[in-house]
């Protein structure tokens, strides 16, 4: 029985692949960048002294629905956590092409759970569909049972999740589907590739290497961070589990504000040149998520925010 990791060489998707081969898992890594990632996958996979061999390669445009039946067919594949997803500006700036990836190929998956009998599929949603306005919920944490609707909604990309939820759990009911979707936060660490989110990685990936880096809020800003590591941890566990109590997972680690971010890179790095702007007061993303049901569900705590920027200062350092 093997795994099925779509987008297996993104940023989280790589870790994922990671963590499974660690367990010994047969893992099949789909992307569609498989020429220019997947020697940099091979390489983590050997540091850590996992087994190559446990690892399969396909290249997939997830919107070619063709290439994507055949893996199904020629493959018996046990579980999927799907990670392919147009992100960023492309939500924004090509719809269309955003929604053949991401809603057209999302649902695809689906139809491959129920025509193959899969046992599991996991994948990443957003804590995006909960809006783009913490005031919107007052001060306290946002649970899964909240729901802010399209009038709070600042992203193309957190629409086009929120529809993907929704379609889950239509399967869900109709066909029986044991799927699982979790809500990340601002996902930190190393390997970011122009996102939408690079600061993510340059509030601590700069000064690591002796950068000022200039942050697109406030001091006063509020956001929920996880590790990358601990984001993959999450998508894997739920994954190999038997059986889940919910198909909704919050999986914010720590939420910090302006002061505490700069603190925090400064116990690591004291002359971190850290720059915040001034005119522009919040993200546009809820502060706070309660995430003690993703906790119970699979036994596991992330790593607090100082610790994952001491990983992430680490991998900065020894790959520059």
């Amino acid at each position: 029985m093997s795994f099925l990791v779509t987008g297996g060489l993104g940023f989280i998707g790589s870790k994922v692949v990671i963590q499974l081969v660690k367990r010994g898992i047969p893992t099949i890594v789909t992307d569609i960048n498989i020429e220019k990632n997947k020697d940099k996958l091979l390489k983590l996979v050997t540091d850590i002294k996992a087994k190559p061999n446990l690892l399969s390669f396909e290249k997939l445009d997830i919107t070619d629905l063709e290439n994507l039946e055949k893996i199904f067919k020629n493959n018996k594949i046990d579980s999927i956590i799907n990670l392919a997803y147009g992100i960023g500006k492309i939500c924004e700036d090509n719809p269309l092409q955003a929604s053949k990836i991401n809603i057209v190929g999302t649902t695809a998956i689906f139809e491959m759970v129920v025509k193959y009998k899969i046992r599991r599929l996991v994948f990443a949603s957003s804590e995006t569909v909960y809006g783009a306005n913490q005031n919107f919920f007052g001060k306290r944490a946002v649970t899964e049972n909240d729901f802010s609707g399209m009038d709070n909604q600042y992203f193309t990309y957190g629409a086009m999740k929120q529809l993907n939820e929704f379609m889950a759990e239509k399967y869900i009911k109709k066909h029986g589907c044991s799927i699982a979707y979790t809500r990340p936060s601002v996902v930190f660490g190393y390997g970011r590739e122009n996102t939408a989110i690079n600061w993510a990685e340059d509030f601590a990936g700069k000064p690591a290497i002796g950068k000022p880096v200039y942050l697109p809020f406030s001091k006063n800003n509020k956001d929920n961070w996880i590790y990358v590591d601990d984001c993959a941890e999450q998508l894997v566990r739920l994954a190999i589990k038997e059986t889940l109590n919910f198909s909704c997972y919050n999986t914010g680690s720590q939420t910090v504000d302006g002061d505490e971010l700069e603190s925090t890179v400064k116990k690591f790095i004291p002359n971190a040149k850290i720059y915040f702007e001034k005119e522009t007061k919040f993200t546009p993303l809820i502060d706070d998520q309660n995430d003690m049901r993703i906790r119970k569900e699979i036994g596991f705590n992330p790593r607090s925010f100082e610790e994952g920027v001491k990983c992430l200062i680490n991998d900065v350092q020894k790959n520059n």
